[in-house]
């Protein structure tokens, strides 16, 4: 990125996320970072239907930072099978460093929404680690 960037999210196309993960992942989300031009980081804005989730899974090298902006959220922390489980709701903020386990799922009523920071800005989700955040 060269020096700064302003950007409205409704500008941001909203895309089916499944295209960039092998039809892996049934959500819509705005990837924010591609018309900001960030280099190192992943910015994104996630859309929740009721029941719709991240699965519980792990990155090698990225740390992620989460802010519900609308709904309700279960979210499962830690290792799969020894996780923290919490219901969360906007105004939260949750985290997950490089080799720790976190999912989310939708369980409000509404359309939910959750911004997405993550860094460095790699490749690394490890979908083999993928379990479904209620068997987490």
């Amino acid at each position: 990125m060269d020096g700064y960037e302003v950007v409205d999210t409704a500008d941001v196309p909203r895309m089916d996320m499944g295209d960039l993960l092998d039809g892996m992942l049934d959500l819509d989300a705005r990837r924010v970072q591609a018309a900001l031009g960030t280099d190192e980081s992943v910015v994104s804005v996630w859309y929740f239907e009721p029941g719709d989730e991240m699965p519980h899974h792990i990155h090698t090298d990225q740390e992620e930072v989460f802010y519900v902006l609308d709904g309700e959220f279960e979210v499962a922390l830690g290792e799969a099978g020894d996780v923290e489980r919490r219901t969360i709701d906007e105004g939260t903020f949750y985290a997950a460093g490089p080799e720790v386990g976190h999912g989310h799922k939708y369980v409000g009523d509404d359309e939910g929404r959750i911004l997405a920071i993550g860094a460095p800005n790699v490749p690394d989700i490890n979908t083999d680690s993928w379990t479904p955040v209620d068997e987490a």
